[in-house]
């Protein structure tokens, strides 16, 4: 029993192919983005006041272990 050859799109089908779904990808992107709740100025404002906060208490922890373990180090004779 013989298979049927499928028919190949064209070269126009091909062609457009990739900007339909860019189009399509596009479409959702905007739908999705009518859909977000966007933080008020005071939200924005807490949460870049938290993470400052968290960015320099991190690097406060960091900067006290590399000088306390630059201390051991030099100590030992290691450094």
């Amino acid at each position: 029993m013989a298979l049927a050859k499928t028919a190949q799109p064209g070269f126009g089908a091909r062609v457009s192919r990739p900007f339909v779904s860019l189009y399509q990808f596009l479409q959702g992107v905007k739908y999705e983005l009518q859909r977000v709740v966007w933080p008020s100025k005071e939200e924005t404002y807490a949460f870049t006041v938290v993470v400052v906060i968290a960015v320099v208490a991190v690097a406060i922890y960091m900067g006290s272990i590399d000088f306390i373990m630059t201390a051991v180090t030099r100590a030992i004779g290691l450094y």
